[in-house]
């Protein structure tokens, strides 16, 4: 039975995509490269964004022609094929990169004296969990913790209204920062390309008709996260402190101090990213094997335990610390991670077209 997620799952997917890795460590070379002027970064690519969506997905009455796309079991055509498997390959390494942010993180923050090989494995263990239940439970688990994180990024603004620093912000953008912020865009457009993670189900959106609106409307409000996230740690604590630390994101919300006596809030929200995270990773997992099912020509997750731990290992193996990790993800997956999606977005338009063309060739056989 094929499985269905409404447009408000989606919406919410798109945008925890585009987000939740984000935070983890990227206004760092953000604002090393753009430095006070990178608020602007998110602002300046969300229309080349809404762009690809509006190119990608199409006009609304031409969506319907998308609605068998690879689907496992059934005769493939060869671009499809094409198509998955480097989809497969870009989400092979995405995975690979986010387990291993993931587990820096909790080893490096939360838990420092236990063993990264325990703390994969206990993580590999959750993602399984939550991936073997299929797409829909991963959708609505991902509504849950995601719509918390939303209304808690939402209130940061409010939250650190008195640590805000306007200074900070000076001096304003000018004509001689143009080219560091296409720079800084650069960086980080491979990690907010994630987004395109949603062309594997596609074909599960119902109603399909509103697919084009719900993936905007997740990239218009990942978007605004970054925005926010970013706009906050440069006003709060400058570009000096942001440049300087590993996780900015965690020194920032450190900074709410609402009482006397509520002045740790770091874990709690830090308790509200993590599930988000793992439900991406989940969903990664989750399109890993769907990859491979669809070659198998069957949908099964026979497939899910061998992989799972296979790329788990090899997020320790591949990355020999987490400074080996961090040059990757702000230097090597900033030029393969967007070339890989620019690829996929040709490769989906020639899908897109083909399935098109033979969808006409049915009606005029009728």
């Amino acid at each position: 039975m094929t499985q269905r997620i409404s447009n408000l799952q989606l919406i919410l997917l798109v945008a925890n995509f585009i987000f939740s890795a984000f935070v983890i460590s990227l206004p760092q070379i953000i604002v090393h490269v753009s430095g006070q002027n990178s608020w602007l970064v998110p602002i300046i690519l969300f229309p080349v964004f809404w762009l690809v969506v509006y190119v990608l997905i199409g006009k609304r009455r031409n969506i319907d022609h998308v609605k068998d796309l690879f689907a496992i079991g059934k005769k493939s055509r060869g671009m499809e094929k094409v198509f998955i498997l480097v989809f497969f390959l870009f989400v092979s390494i995405a995975f690979l990169a986010d387990l291993r942010a993931l587990l820096d993180f909790i080893a490096s923050v939360l838990l420092p004296s236990t063993p990264l090989d325990i703390l994969m494995i206990l993580t590999i263990f959750i993602i399984i969990y939550i991936s073997m239940a299929g797409l829909e439970v991963i959708s609505r688990i991902n509504s849950i913790h995601f719509f918390i994180l939303v209304i808690t990024v939402l209130s940061l603004p409010l939250l650190l209204l008195n640590e805000w620093q306007p200074g900070n912000l000076k001096p304003l953008p000018s004509i001689s920062n143009i080219m560091d912020i296409i720079k800084s865009a650069y960086f980080i457009s491979s990690w907010l390309g994630e987004m395109i993670l949603f062309l594997i189900i596609i074909a599960s959106v119902n109603p399909l008709k509103q697919a084009r609106k719900a993936v905007i409307s997740g990239t218009a409000l990942g978007f605004l996260l970054v925005f926010i996230v970013l706009f906050m740690e440069i006003i709060v604590l400058g570009t000096n402190i942001v440049m300087e630390t590993t996780y900015p994101t965690y020194i920032l919300i450190q900074q709410i101090n609402i009482t006397d006596f509520l002045d740790r809030l770091d874990l709690v929200l830090v308790s509200v990213w993590i599930p988000c995270m793992v439900t991406k990773l989940a969903y990664m997992l989750y399109a890993i094997n769907y990859c491979l099912g669809f070659f198998y020509k069957s949908n099964t997750n026979k497939f899910l335990f061998p992989i799972a731990f296979i790329f788990g290992y090899l997020s320790l193996l591949l990355f020999k610390n987490s400074m080996e990790h961090t040059h990757f993800s702000f230097y090597s997956w900033a030029s393969l991670g967007l070339g890989l999606e620019v690829l996929l977005i040709l490769l989906f338009l020639f899908v897109r077209r083909s399935a098109s063309k033979h969808h006409e060739k049915s009606l005029n056989s009728m």
